[in-house]
């Protein structure tokens, strides 16, 4: 008796879940293994640290990812920095010494003599400061380098395994963007504030000695003199990271039109519909207002500063009229006036570098607040309920009343839909355009997790298992596949990576898909660069692509099969060629096939129809056409387009997909 199912109704009458699970708007108390979700996306952004009572936090993790990123080269700067605050203060010391030398030598042949040790010991240390300072710049590119290195494998990661449903928000995007610019951009100045307080302050700290020496109650009013402008740097670096992030989104959206107008995908649409001038319009306008936006921002920091400036200036000004006065009073000798005076001075300078220098670092610790709390999205190690790889030869799936729901979406992509593909069998799946067929193929996938329901793998509970584990027993073909622009061995191997080196299963894996012939008559054969990008690469057409990637599949060797429009760039005979052949080469194997051409999945074991989200009838071919549904509804139109000789394609004509 054939299965046939041709009620859909029934999950229709509940109502919508939230989102994959979670709202995105409240405050949702989410259970301790799971990944992060929407609401942890948008919602750790408000957490970012923007205060100065965080400061020395933020410090903390600033010098431990240069200290991870570049250990030897961190302590050698370092090393650098103290070497550059000692000579500054021999080249203090020295030069007192020889004006005081001279001032109080004979004008006599023995004066020089005096004085000449000193002159060359001076002449060696400002050598010496020069060598390392060279060196300490060079040394900051390499730093800089390996702590760009280092954060973006960290990005990396945490965008290779976080839950793809991360990438149906843009508040993901935005923060993806921000971590990006947070470990690109920022960690040259982050070594450079790092260094820069390191060997400003061992100035510092060598002056502060000289003047507690002449006298103690200064020091406290030159560095009481250097708060305001401390407030005022952290003001201007807290303004500019606010409009960092206020114009994410206008910079995410003048990238996207950056690549329409300069990638090779879009060329062609964008010159067959002349769209160039409209687009670059649009973006010189975006363009023009974030740099109206930096100008407002510019001149906000620059009003910070010169209130922090002119406070310190003011106060330093005051603290050296104070000591004048007292030399005129007799309260103090002239000599140690001066000698107080000009301390105070250098000491200020020094302060204000310093002050300027951790200013630089607050603004770049916020941008890396980003980027550790980007970090922080990264799945944690759980302990699942059955932590078990799925046996690598069989492979069967059930789907039990599964629900799903896109972030951005008011209503469910995919709702009640229960379904199954048992070990060796070949299962479709058509419907209508969004009718959610490719979803699904993606919750099988443990791509996306249902909000309600359940994907069982093997008889155990898919959301149990490791998201590697599922998919290491899945070889899936999506219809827009990726180009990979490698070689041609590698486009197949990258299905099964562990076995890159193996060129015969590849040739073998081409051969199934029928792309051996025309590879192997590639300039290099299988070693031949795919792709114009890059020198010496070869384009392949649409159908060549969909051959490649078919050989992808295969070549991974899994035991379980997502085939999504596996034919739609392939002509009529490479595409009966293929599906004669595919009980042959997946053997064995649970293949779930989606396709729009009708002729391809009437052989199936079992099919299934989806409308609006849900599956309404299912069965084999003969007990849908038996059924005169929705199937022999849709498999009649597209027969008529062969049967009334219109010559139109049928993948223009059918409405299904």
């Amino acid at each position: 008796m054939p299965e046939v199912n041709g009620d859909g109704g029934r999950a229709a009458d509940r109502a919508p879940a939230k989102p994959n699970g979670v709202d995105v708007t409240t405050d949702g108390e989410q259970p301790a293994a799971a990944p992060p979700t929407c609401h942890d996306l948008t919602d750790a952004a408000s957490r970012t640290p923007r205060s100065l009572r965080q400061f020395p936090r933020l410090c903390r993790d600033a010098i431990r990812l240069v200290h991870v990123a570049a250990p030897r080269e961190f302590y050698l700067s370092v090393v650098f920095k103290a070497l550059n605050g000692v000579g500054l203060v021999l080249v203090l010391l020295i030069g007192g010494d020889v004006v005081a030398k001279v001032l109080a030598a004979d004008r006599d042949d023995g004066a020089f003599a005096t004085v000449a040790p000193r002159l060359a010991a001076l002449t060696g240390v400002t050598i010496l400061l020069t060598l390392v300072s060279a060196a300490g710049r060079e040394l900051r590119e390499i730093i800089g380098a390996l702590t760009a290195r280092h954060a973006q494998q960290k990005i990396i990661e945490v965008s290779s395994t976080v839950e793809l449903v991360a990438f149906d928000t843009p508040s993901f995007h935005d923060r993806l963007l921000r971590a990006t610019m947070g470990g690109q951009m920022r960690p040259i100045q982050l070594v450079e504030g790092l260094l820069g307080i390191i060997g400003t302050m061992m100035g510092v700290a060598a002056i502060s000695a000289t003047l507690l020496a002449l006298r103690p109650w200064l020091l406290p009013l030159v560095l009481a003199a250097a708060v305001p402008l401390l407030l005022a740097s952290a003001r201007a670096g807290e303004a500019f990271f606010g409009f960092q992030k206020r114009t994410t989104p206008a910079q995410r959206l003048r990238g996207y039109l950056f690549t329409l107008l300069t990638g090779k995908e879009p060329a062609k649409e964008v010159r067959a519909f002349g769209l160039a001038g409209y687009l670059r319009d649009r973006y010189d306008r975006i363009y023009a207002e974030h740099i109206s936006e930096l100008r407002k921002t510019a001149w906000k920091r620059l009003g910070f500063t010169l209130q922090g400036t002119l406070a310190m200036s003011l106060s330093l000004m005051l603290t050296v009229g104070v000591l004048l006065f007292l030399a005129l009073d007799d309260r103090m000798e002239l000599a140690q006036a001066g000698a107080a005076a000009a301390a105070v001075l250098v000491l200020g300078e020094r302060i204000l570098f310093t002050v300027l220098h951790a200013g630089q670092l607050y603004e770049t610790t916020l941008f890396m607040a980003d980027y550790t709390s980007f970090l922080e999205l990264r799945p944690e190690g759980r302990e699942p309920m059955a932590h078990q790889e799925p046996a690598r030869r069989t492979a069967s799936a059930r789907l039990e009343d599964v629900t799903f729901t896109y972030p951005s979406a008011a209503v469910p992509a995919v709702r009640g839909v229960s379904m199954h593909v048992d070990e060796g069998e070949i299962v479709a799946l058509v419907g209508e355009n969004g009718s959610g067929k490719t979803t699904l193929a993606k919750l099988i996938c443990r791509l996306y997790l249902p909000e309600s329901g359940r994907i069982l793998w093997n008889g155990q509970d898919g959301a149990a298992l490791e998201p590697d584990d599922v998919r290491a027993s899945i070889a899936v073909i999506f219809q827009d596949f990726l180009h990979y622009s490698l070689s041609a061995g590698e486009n197949i191997g990258l299905g099964r990576p562990q076995d890159l080196a193996d060129q015969h299963r590849i040739e073998q894996a081409a051969r199934h898909a029928r792309a051996h012939d025309f590879l192997a008559r590639l300039p290099k054969g299988y070693d031949t660069l795919l792709g114009p990008e890059f020198d010496g690469g070869t384009e392949l057409s649409i159908g060549q692509w969909q051959r490649v990637a078919l050989a992808r599949a295969f070549f991974r060797d899994a035991p379980f099969i997502i085939l999504d429009e596996p034919t739609a760039s392939l002509d009529a005979r490479a595409e009966a060629e293929l599906f004669n052949s595919i009980r042959v080469l997946c053997k064995g194997r649970s293949v779930l096939l989606i396709s729009h051409r009708f002729s391809s999945v009437r052989a199936a074991d079992r099919i299934y129809v989806l409308r609006d989200g849900e599956i309404v009838e299912h069965g084999t071919h003969d007990a849908l056409m038996g059924l005169h549904g929705l199937y022999a509804d849709l498999f009649s139109l597209q027969a008529a387009a062969y049967l009334d000789g219109s010559g139109v394609s049928t993948q223009e004509s059918s409405p299904v997909r």
